[in-house]
């Protein structure tokens, strides 16, 4: 955890693998994953080894697995470590393909969810089942905050009618118990401090958008090519990445997330006669407006680790010439 972007990142994959892997452990439904996966190799044979239609071939095969009668055991003990993505973009760029994997393998298995089929137990269909709505969950809000904010002009200048109560509490309460199951399963279950259980929330949150992104993309163009996720290089050269990104990779969020804040501030100010149902759409375009500024939050966290790694380079330079004259020296003889 070499920063505290590093930290967010990990805080939240710490959930994955603290509740959701114990909890799914328990109807044998795990999701296969790489790190630390161990496989029958008679298993692996038997059910035609590794899967070229999908991105995400580790989870496939554990499904398929599932599918052919096998069972699967998920220990918390940690028997290795892997490697943090390099940056936010990076971090993006994996949990695009994650989701657009899991698209991939539901076209592929969905009969198999099905009630009358027999291949799959009923506690191990649910726990697919409501994966793959966890997924869609983001997509969907994605899109109403999109839908909402195009709404608005129609309200602030054509005087068009409110959105009705019950189209607006419901992304207030979901909002607000999705926010309450996260932070008292991560205290129940991951045992980490407040200030962590903040980073996993702004880490998770910050997803949505790339989320909604690699569901349409799943749905309309099936075959996209396999995406590396970059990592390691932030440890051999010291700073989160080797490379500076072309742009930012969080401008889209940005946009939105700020269109949403610019609206929820116009509607309350416009509002002088205090009508509920106006102040409860404001709050909603408000709320909205989080998981794309959480975004952003991220990336700024990241500059700001850059910026500091820097700074902490050119001070060890600056006290210890001698060591930077050897190097130098070192990597011209090179």
């Amino acid at each position: 955890e070499r920063s505290l972007l590093a930290r967010c990142m990990n805080a939240e994959y710490t959930g994955f693998f603290d509740i959701g892997m114990v909890q799914r452990n328990e109807a044998d439904a795990i999701i296969a994953h790489g790190t630390m996966l161990l496989v029958r190799r008679a298993a692996f044979d038997a059910v035609g080894g590794w899967s070229p239609d999908t991105i995400t071939e580790d989870t496939e095969l554990g499904l398929r697995l599932f599918e052919a009668g096998y069972h699967a055991h998920y220990t918390r003990r940690r028997y290795g470590w892997g490697l943090l993505p390099d940056t936010y973009r990076a971090f993006k760029t994996q949990r695009h393909r994650w989701a657009y994997g899991a698209v991939q393998i539901f076209f592929k298995h969905w009969r198999h969810m099905l009630s009358g089929a027999k291949t799959l137990t009923r506690g191990q269909k649910v726990h697919y089942i409501t994966g793959w709505l966890h997924w869609l969950s983001d997509a969907v809000g994605a899109l109403a905050a999109v839908v909402n904010l195009a709404w608005v002009p129609f309200i602030l200048f054509v005087g068009v009618m409110l959105p009705p109560i019950p189209f607006t509490l419901p992304i207030l309460a979901a909002f607000g118990a999705g926010l309450l199951h996260c932070v008292l399963l991560y205290m129940a279950r991951v045992k980490i401090g407040p200030a962590r259980i903040a980073g996993a929330a702004l880490a998770a949150a910050s997803l949505q958008w790339t989320v909604a992104r690699a569901i349409y993309d799943g749905i309309k163009v099936p075959d996209l090519p396999f995406s590396v996720t970059q990592k390691g290089k932030a440890q051999k050269t010291g700073s989160p990445t080797a490379k500076a990104a072309p742009a930012s990779p969080v401008r889209t969020e940005t946009r939105i997330g700020l269109a949403l804040m610019a609206s929820s501030a116009a509607l309350f100010a416009v509002n002088t006669t205090g009508i509920i149902e106006l102040y409860l759409f404001a709050g909603t375009l408000l709320v909205q407006s989080l998981p794309f500024l959480a975004a952003t939050a991220m990336f700024v966290l990241e500059r700001r680790d850059t910026a500091r790694l820097t700074r902490d380079k050119a001070a060890a330079s600056t006290h210890n010439p001698a060591m930077d004259t050897t190097r130098t020296a070192g990597q011209a003889a090179a």
